[in-house]
């Protein structure tokens, strides 16, 4: 059977992502904000994030690329000690697969949109292909518009104009541009030339290294479930023109998942594959094994399982892995990628699972490597050297896994959830994909420091999800924080001490359902009630030692469209005891007055989208607002909803927003009419309560917005992202704007805190402790304006000019006045900085601006 279809110049064909056009307004918006603040990067780089793919370049050592799922693409020169992103200005941030060409590791080309089908609001789509041709500095896209989820990408060893790409398609719905695409010049024109079905991806695709015409490609039925009958393995001897199933002796039926494949470097015929089997005899996999290796000698024509014990390295989430390589000089010797990683010297006869002891280049107290793992490499060259990709991040090792160096410093946490503490300074709570839930201060993170954040473990296998943290608005020494599924704990923070707990359904007489991420809460009016949201809402009166039913059935009424799983967000309004707020995964809204008596159906007039964020205000107590997701059902539209009357009619706040998914929406605590919402790029602000929205400040990198906070004392406004970590901006020369209502002139605006080193600090040469200053000024309009620091005596120190634009402005001086050089050996002040004194800031401009500020130390 030959599966073919040609399509010349394919990507022209295929529509165009909506991604692209939101891009281009959000664009608009960048350009045309007069809300410039700079948005400062908290980190943190401890606990790294998960890492998709992976590039290491082979002819300019020390080179690394390092692709994040939901954290653009990454590169390093100078061996992992800095890291900077290069693809941060393209209409796509998510990565599914990259390589380099071998025969010109300048030319990368790159396929956007993850692969990891997870279900909680942030498995990324792309826009399609891209190349450079100067390792990452530029790039240009290649079509493929429609592709969404790119599984591999491969290039000719010779050639670097023969690409192949292996699409996933779309992840929640079908689509026909799914299968094996080449293309013959360099990406402008592309041919479909695998194609199954509207619900079949291909997930892999190889290359013999001995006869580059010859190819092996793995589909995987990844819609509307993980696995079906159409899975399976194709080859090509006629470089990709046409292809032939041959998956003879690979089990067939329903239970057929993603498969993963490697080839000899010596012999063509010699072909591995890795099969997630999801339903072996009527079994749960994860009771038997899903994890099957398969070994064909003849070129795929027949095949037979390798091992004859079970393979324990998969388990319900089989399908985010199954990668699968063969060492360039032994093609008996494999590795295996699951939630494990293992290998084996025999061809799959026999594996010992690959552990190992793990380094860390910053502090890190997780000990074991990281489990799920994504990559891997193994040196060409040196077998003993290989790298590993995983939830945890990038790993390298020179002996075979016998030890690792951990490369934690790159600011990539995929965050769900962030809360602030009431302590001076305040921390921050965070929970991430599988690193755990992490709390750290709120400074600004420095890629040469140890960044100070800390773990509240999840899982002893140096992750797990970390979802939501509360903490105890009477007792700060007494926090919750929970895992996967309403896996809550209860932590004393004076001894370390936890105590799980989630309720017991039995106990309860109810069968409980929760999504991934669960919502809970603790009211402010009554620090021992705890509320938790799955297909029912429950009650803890004593802090979860015990629980009750205090809702119906809240996952349907009537309406199946709207037929859901579970609560998907609960809270309760802060200016009412037991008003709640229950929203579910397709667009039911609940609320109760209260405290769960009684549930009343609000979702009339939303849509069958995901409930992330209920913000009830905190100025009028029939007002609430909503932020729903459709990226779960592949609906990309924004979806930002108010209420004056407790939920019985809803307007939609998208106005001008670009048409992107929106996460999160927040009330400022000082300003009524002003909001805050996150959405899939950057963070936007409306001073009209949602009528029209401006993007908020500069320096935002392109990532997913989970939440928003606002410390209330600091005015600071902190935000999590799902790929770049924690993000904050200072409110305070907002608010200043915000007061004067319009500003028709140039304004200097409030100066904090100027803390310099005291004058008898030895290390003066450094400037690590330092934070900088922020210098905050209006313009009416765009020009060229200098900023002068003058000492007491009016004698300038140091003087800036900078291309303003209109609006809000901000410069950060890091307080240097002068760089001194000295051929001396032990020449000390490289460096000289502001000393501690009275100064005066000058806004020179049309006219001559000043405010006088101290700088202490």
């Amino acid at each position: 059977m030959i599966a073919a279809f040609l399509s010349a110049a394919g990507f022209a064909q295929q529509p165009q992502s909506p991604l692209v056009s939101s891009f281009q307004e959000h664009l608009r918006h960048q350009e045309q904000s007069i809300y410039g603040l700079n948005w400062i990067s908290l980190g943190p780089v401890g606990n790294s994030a998960l890492v998709e793919a992976f590039q290491v370049d082979m002819q300019h050592p020390g080179t690394i690329y390092l692709g994040f799922g939901s954290g653009s693409l990454w590169k390093t020169t100078n061996n992992g000690l800095s890291w900077k992103p290069i693809f941060d200005e393209e209409a796509s941030y998510s990565v599914g697969d990259f390589a380099l060409a071998p025969s010109n590791t300048n030319i990368i080309y790159f396929g956007t949109g993850e692969t990891l089908k997870k279900p909680r609001n942030f498995t990324m789509p792309g826009t399609g292909m891209y190349r450079s041709d100067d390792g990452g500095e530029t790039w240009r896209h290649l079509g493929l518009d429609d592709s969404w989820h790119i599984a591999k990408v491969v290039v000719h060893p010779t050639n670097p104009d023969i690409v192949y790409v292996a699409v996933l398609g779309h992840l929640w719905t079908t689509n026909p541009h799914r299968g094996i695409y080449r293309s013959l010049n360099g990406g402008k024109d592309w041919e479909h030339v695998l194609y199954v079905n509207d619900q079949t991806g291909a997930n892999d695709i190889v290359m013999a290294p001995s006869d580059p015409n010859t190819l092996y490609a793995s589909v995987w039925e990844s819609y509307p479930t993980v696995n079906g009958k159409n899975s399976g393995v194709f080859k090509s001897v006629d470089g990709g023109k046409t292809w032939k199933r041959q998956d003879s002796g690979i089990p067939v039926g329903e239970g057929r998942g993603r498969i993963g494949l490697a080839v000899s470097h010596q012999n063509p015929d010699k072909v591995y594959a890795l099969m997630d089997h999801r339903n072996k005899d009527g079994m749960d996999a994860e009771e038997v094994g899903a994890a099957e290796v398969y070994l064909s000698l003849d070129g795929a024509k027949s095949w037979k399982r390798t091992h004859t014990d079970e393979l324990m390295i998969n388990s319900v989430i089989g399908w985010y892995f199954a990668d699968i390589v063969v060492d360039a000089h032994d093609d008996d010797e494999i590795y295996a990628l699951g939630v494990r990683l293992v290998h084996s010297k025999d061809g799959g006869k026999t594996f010992e699972i690959v552990a190992g002891d793990v380094y860390h280049l910053f502090p890190n107290p997780a000990d074991p490597l990281h489990l799920d793992q994504c990559e891997i490499w193994i040196n060409p060259t040196n077998s003993s050297h290989i790298a590993l990709a995983n939830d945890g991040g990038f790993y390298v090792s020179y002996d075979k896994g016998q030890s690792w160096m951990h490369y934690n410093n790159i600011p990539t946490g995929e965050f769900y959830d962030i809360t602030l503490d009431k302590g001076t300074p305040y921390k921050i709570y965070g929970g991430t994909q599988d690193n755990a839930t992490v709390f750290g201060p709120s400074r600004e993170w420095n890629p040469k420091r140890h960044d100070g954040w800390q773990y509240l473990w999840i899982d002893p296998w140096s992750g797990g999800d970390g979802c939501i943290t509360v903490i105890d608005p009477v007792d700060s020494m007494t926090i919750y924080y929970s895992a996967q599924e309403g896996a809550i704990r209860r932590m004393d923070l004076k001894t370390g001490n936890s105590k799980p707990v989630r309720p017991n359904s039995e106990k309860m007489g109810v069968e409980l359902n929760y999504h991934f991420i669960s919502p809970y809460f603790l009211s402010e009016f009554d620090n021992r009630e705890l509320y938790l949201g799955g297909n029912y809402v429950v009650k803890s009166e004593n802090r979860g030692d015990d629980w009750k039913v205090i809702s119906p059935d809240l996952t349907k009424n009537g309406n199946s469209n709207k037929t859901s799983l579970a609560v998907s967000a609960l809270v309760e309004s802060p200016l009412e005891k037991g008003m709640m707020y229950a929203g579910t995964d397709r667009g039911l809204l609940w609320s109760t007055p209260d405290g769960g008596k009684t549930w009343t159906d609000r979702s009339e007039g939303l849509p069958d989208a995901y409930v992330r964020s209920i913000t009830p205000s905190k100025y009028q107590s029939s007002r609430v607002y909503l932020a729903l997701s459709g990226i779960n059902y592949d609906d990309f539209n924004t979806y930002l909803f108010k209420s004056e009357d407790g939920g019985k009619t809803w307007e939609s706040l998208k106005g001008n927003l670009p048409g992107e998914v929106a996460y999160v929406i927040k009330e400022d605590p000082v300003f009524e009419n002003v909001l805050y919402a996150g959405l899939y790029r950057a963070v936007y602000i409306s001073t009209d309560r949602g009528k029209t929205w401006s993007k908020l400040g500069q320096g935002f990198p392109p990532a997913a917005v989970s939440d928003i906070e606002v410390e209330p004392r600091s005015h600071d406004l902190v935000v999590s992202t799902h790929g770049r970590g924690i993000y904050k901006v200072n409110l305070k020369p907002l608010y200043e704007v915000l007061d004067k209502k319009s500003i028709n002139e140039e304004m200097l605006l409030a100066l904090g805190n100027v803390t310099v080193l005291p004058a008898e600090r030895f290390d003066k040469l450094h400037n690590f402790d330092l934070e900088k200053m922020t210098i905050s000024f209006w313009l009416p309009k765009a020009k060229t304006v200098s900023i002068n620091i003058l000492d007491e005596k009016k004698v300038l120190q140091w003087s800036k000019k900078i291309d303003g634009r209109k609006g809000l402005n901000q410069y950060r001086w890091d307080l240097i006045l002068r760089e001194n050089k000295s051929p001396l050996p032990y020449f000390l002040n490289q460096r000289e900085f502001l000393p501690k004194g009275k100064y005066t800031l000058q806004l020179v401009g049309d006219k001559t601006l000043e405010k006088e500020f101290e700088a202490i130390d």
